[in-house]
Parts: structure tokens; sequence; C-alpha cells
């Protein structure tokens, strides 16, 4: 008689010897074997890695410290964050883990404290505060990646009983169709815990062009305005633009905008890593900035 490929899944998840990453292509085969694509979806990315900070799971996020790397003691030194703006020191000490699951997993293994790098744009931001360039970490405890671990191992377990719970159970590798007509009822808990990998009608989001949707005219601050509303800004924002302009020096590269400049971007990058605007987050850093660079009509 054959086996169940199910009741095979339910006793590697539940096991916590298995390797996880036999889990995962267990899964994955059921997953596709029975037409479920969001399912499938996600344990791609577990494997191979987010592509984003937006796409990133809750579950591969939390509160850090930050260190950042001292030549003069040779050693990493504590990094305290304090902008005016709360949202904003929320955001840099908050870290993503997009690292592909194996990844993870070899961090756990090393017994000590990870190192996460920050992204660029935003380790560019804490240089300005810092004075000098260096590198700039998010410091976890191996507890947090034994989080992400388990609960990948834990939702997939769940997935598989509730497969059991109506039914469906496999024979070989082949499902019968009743069994994949009923299969979409069991991903509900699962589908919905990755972030917004499918974002539609978000700018930036996908493979798309992210400057394609920039109508700004040099000098023209109405069509900026017109541009960041598009995006989701609020008349706050614009407001806030609007007297960083004025008490800006005019930039003549994306590299030397003003601190009020500067900050006002890094802000609506918050805003968007938030969910608050119409455009992805990933794309965030290159949209606003190349607005503002439409504006003062320095080449991008």
């Amino acid at each position: 008689m054959a086996t169940s490929p199910v009741l095979e899944l339910q006793a590697l998840a539940c096991d916590p010897g298995s390797d996880i990453l036999s889990v995962l292509m267990k899964a994955k085969m059921i997953a596709v074997k029975l037409g479920l694509s969001d399912l499938t979806e996600w344990i791609q990315l577990e494997l191979n890695g987010y592509p984003s900070f937006d796409t990133v799971p809750e579950y591969r996020k939390g509160q850090s410290q930050l260190k950042a790397y001292s030549p003069q003691h040779q050693s990493w030194v504590p990094l305290v964050v304090n902008f005016n703006d709360a949202e904003l020191n929320a955001m840099v000490s908050t870290f993503h883990i997009t690292e592909s699951i194996s990844s993870v997993k070899k961090m756990n293994n090393k017994g000590e404290n990870p190192f996460l790098p920050l992204p660029d744009w935003m380790a560019d931001t804490l240089y300005a505060g810092i004075g000098q360039k260096t590198e700039i970490v998010w410091v976890i405890s191996p507890g947090i990646l034994e989080h992400v671990i388990t609960t990948v191992r834990n939702k997939i377990l769940d997935w598989s009983l509730d497969l059991e719970s109506k039914g469906i159970l496999g024979e070989g590798l082949q499902f019968s169709p009743r069994e994949k007509e009923v299969a979409p009822m069991t991903v509900h808990n699962v589908t919905n815990i990755h972030g917004n990998v499918n974002n539609a009608g978000v700018i930036g989001s996908g493979n798309g062009d992210i400057s394609q949707n920039n109508t700004v005219n040099a000098g023209d601050f109405n069509s900026l305005e017109k541009q960041l509303k598009d995006w989701g800004a609020n008349d706050e924002d614009i407001k806030n633009l609007h007297q960083a302009i004025q008490e800006s020096p005019a930039p003549t590269t994306p590299d030397n905008f003003s601190d009020s400049l500067g900050k006002w971007v890094v802000n609506m990058i918050g805003k968007a890593y938030a969910g608050t605007l119409n455009i992805a987050a990933s794309a965030a850093p290159s949209l606003l900035t190349n607005a503002i660079c439409h504006y003062y009509n320095i080449p991008v």
C-alpha cells in the first residue's frame, strides 16, 4: 500500500530533529501537486529568501540594538539613535530577516549573537548623525533565529493537520481530483503570514520600472505635490517638504540634499515601510529621491 505524503510531512514537521529544509521541500511538493500557488509562493520565499523588507512576515521582524564598528577601538560599540521622529526611531531599530531559511539555520548554529547589516539608504541616514561612514548592524539573539525556524515548522505542521482533517492524505505522489478541489480550504492560516509580495496597485512592486510614474516638472512644486499625493502623501507631508525646500540650498546632486530634505525623505520611506503610502517600500528611496531631483532638474 502506498504511503501518504501528508502523513509523512506531519512526521517530519513534528520531529524537532528533522531538517527544516526537508520539511519545506516536502511541503512544496504537496502544495504544487494540490495547485496551491499562494502556499507554494510562501515556501519559495522561505527557501530562497525575501526580496525586500516589505515582503518580510511579522515573525521575521523585531526590535534590536544597533551597533557601529569603531575603527578607533577596533570593536563594535552601541549606537544610540534619537531622532525627533518616533516613527523614524522605531524604523531604524526594527530588523528584518530577509535571508533564506538555510542561512537563518547557519546563523543559528553558530551559537553567537549574529549581525544583520542595515540597508544602504538607512545606513546613510545614520552616517549623518555620527559624522562618519562605518559599518552599522542590528545585533539579534540566536533565540530569534530559532523562533523563525520553529514558526515555519509549526505553520507547516498545522497545515498538514488541516489537510488530514479534511480527508486529504494523498497516495504515493498523487492526489485525487476531490482532494485537489478541497485543498484551497486549508491554506487560509498560512497564505496571510507573509508580506506584500503581490502588492496589486502599489507602485514599484514586482519587476516594473520604478521611475515610470514620475511626472514632476522642474521648478513646479504643484506637479511635485500632485505626484506625491498620488503616492499617498498627506497635506502635512507636503507642508513639511515645502518648508524644507524653502529653508534649504538647492542641491546639485542626489547625494547633497540638506539635512531637512534628507530627513523628510527618510520619514517618507518609513511611511512606505509602514504601508501608509501607495509605493512599495523597496522602491520608495529611488522614487522619492528621483521626484525631488526632477523638481530641482537634477539628472537621475
